[in-house]
């Protein structure tokens, strides 16, 4: 049932494939800066309509990859009755109706599927008027930082009374953390280039992460330092003179949308073969990772920071 005559209940948390043109990343880098920026200005207080929760959702429609997978790590993804077009895991999710994503969800296709909570990372006016004229739970999603994925695992938890298995989901990542840290204390930090989205035809037009973000915790727990750490934008887009600069040991090429063959791969290899001055290129230290997950901040995102720590440190003997 979708409570219709109820008030909106909104829960505020705290916080292309196959060939490669000029711009073969610029569509999902757009995304990802209007998606954060987005999360970053939604309301902090506590909306004017709000109410206690009813009832705990059955019906949920999650239009965010990482809150989708959050919810499975919970073990409610069979509450899910329809995700975004970006959704990947859990397995079963593949099967779920697609509602669009954050900036062309379809709101009839949600109506129709009756939902009792729908989860949203970034902001859509007509999603979120949506639920409030037709007495639908809202969660927003503000998941940034690594810290972040804690917070919203907790408070989806919370929501969806599935405390126990959120907490033991955030020790399961902690712990493993921990293990990491304990591997690699003391050995010297590789300096690190990963790149979020650019041009597939040159090394032209990249985007990385800086802190503030999920990705530059990512590489520290990894054992690295993120060679633009320390710019105040978390997204930033940065120039071939800048990668010059820096230096990076290592290289790592985000491209989750990639159905990577060795041939393709090659051709990304020899793209930086236009940089033989830096020191991941000189010692064959570029990689490209085509994880699914390696943009998602949810728990998952342990099994890439475990596979790069790796590839920085292959001198440490992890199993």
């Amino acid at each position: 049932m979708s409570w219709r005559g109820f008030p909106a209940t909104i829960f505020e948390m705290n916080g292309i494939v196959d060939s490669f043109g000029a711009c073969f990343c610029a569509i999902r880098a757009m995304a990802i800066v209007a998606a954060i920026a987005a999360a970053g200005h939604c309301s902090r207080e506590a909306p004017p309509h709000a109410a206690s929760r009813p009832t705990v959702p059955r019906r949920i429609i999650s239009i965010s990859p990482n809150s989708t997978e959050i919810i499975g790590a919970l073990g409610a993804a069979d509450r899910l009755v329809a995700v975004s077009d970006f959704c990947l895991w859990p397995e079963q999710v593949k099967r779920l109706p697609r509602v669009g994503g954050l900036f062309d969800a379809n709101p009839e296709a949600i109506l129709k599927l009756e939902p009792d909570l729908v989860v949203l990372r970034g902001m859509n006016r007509t999603v979120e008027q949506l639920c409030l004229d037709n007495g639908i739970a809202l969660f927003r999603d503000k998941t940034d930082s690594f810290e972040d994925i804690f917070t919203t695992l907790q408070a989806l938890g919370d929501i969806l009374d599935c405390s126990e298995r959120a907490q033991a989901a955030e020790k399961d990542v902690r712990d493993r953390l921990v293990r990491l840290a304990e591997l690699l204390e003391g050995r010297p930090r590789p300096r690190v280039l990963i790149t979020i989205a650019r041009d597939g035809s040159a090394i032209a037009s990249v985007m990385t992460a800086s802190k503030g973000s999920f990705v530059n915790d990512m590489i520290h727990f990894a054992g690295g330092v993120n060679v633009f750490g320390d710019l105040s934008t978390a997204y930033p887009s940065i120039s071939q003179e800048a990668i010059l600069v820096a230096r990076p040991d290592v290289i790592i090429e985000a491209m989750p949308e990639v159905k990577l063959t060795p041939e393709l791969e090659a051709r990304f290899q020899g793209q930086w073969k236009a940089f033989p001055m830096v020191p991941a290129v000189q010692n064959g230290r570029v990689y490209i990772f085509n994880d699914e997950n390696i943009t998602i901040p949810s728990p998952r995102i342990i099994n890439v920071i475990e596979k790069i720590a790796k590839l920085l440190h292959p001198e440490v003997k992890f199993d």
